[in-house]
């Protein structure tokens, strides 16, 4: 009896953690010795948020149907991008989503991997803006993306939770995204000095956001410096290559983090 009942628990564990992080990231979980991973906590993060411009005039003239296929193969591409970067998804709403890096695994680069995602969705929506486009949806995305502390754990009630993170850091990633036009990934001024270094980023002016008492400074990150592309592709041609084995002790000195 009480080997079925352990059996269901890791059931439950396994199904929980699968509706918000990657497969890879839901079996280190579980194979961590935290016996609680969802207990509320303090945590810097890295939040994203995201929408589609024109989603609200598209849903108002298109068939259900059509409102439903095309969500359904947006966030197809969307999860795609957010498993191969191991970020964690707080919740989809129609076309807005929320996704958070740093937790429950910690992730030392997590800005950083918050940009590259970021820069993939915006790519991969550009490219499936030329079909929308043909089929008369006139979309386009627009993302917000902040880092700063938050709390972080299972928000809801019994039967119905989800795992996600409240603080100022979120309200103003998606304030930043509610002001991004199509194409544009907005940030504020003290993310960006975390990433200077690694984007290209065009200065706006200073927005008034709900909810926030001074106006933010806000940049509109344009892509990867150059010699951050040059290295992904270095990089990207060695993985390439056959993967030598790891040894016994790289193995045991090694340590999972962030995907």
């Amino acid at each position: 009896m009480k080997g079925s009942t352990a059996e269901i628990d890791l059931i439950e564990r396994m199904s929980r953690l699968k509706r918000y992080l990657s497969p890879q990231l839901a079996d280190y979980i579980l194979k961590s010795d935290d016996p609680d991973p969802f207990k509320s906590h303090r945590r810097e993060i890295t939040a994203i948020f995201l929408d589609l411009r024109g989603f609200t005039a598209f849903s108002d003239s298109a068939e259900p149907e059509e409102v439903i296929a095309l969500l359904r193969s947006y966030h197809a591409e969307m999860g795609k991008l957010i498993f191969k970067f191991g970020g964690t998804v707080e919740h989809f709403v129609a076309d807005g989503l929320m996704v958070f890096f740093n937790d429950p695994v910690p992730c030392q680069d997590h800005t950083e991997k918050a940009v590259r995602l970021s820069l993939g969705m915006r790519d991969r929506v550009k490219e499936l803006r030329t079909g929308w486009l043909q089929k008369g949806y006139d979309l386009d995305l627009g993302i917000g993306l902040a880092a700063g502390y938050a709390a972080v754990g299972n928000i809801g009630f019994e039967g119905q939770l989800d795992y996600s993170a409240v603080g100022n850091v979120t309200n103003l990633a998606s304030r930043l995204c509610g002001a991004a036009k199509g194409g544009q990934i907005l940030t504020d001024q003290k993310t960006l000095t975390q990433i200077d270094n690694l984007v290209q980023a065009e200065p706006l002016e200073e927005l008034h956001l709900k909810g926030f008492v001074r106006p933010v400074r806000a940049f509109d990150i344009v892509s990867l410096r150059r010699h951050v592309e040059v290295e992904k592709r270095f990089n990207s041609g060695r993985r390439s290559r056959p993967a030598r084995p790891l040894t016994r002790s790289k193995v045991q000195g090694s340590s999972i983090q962030c995907f």
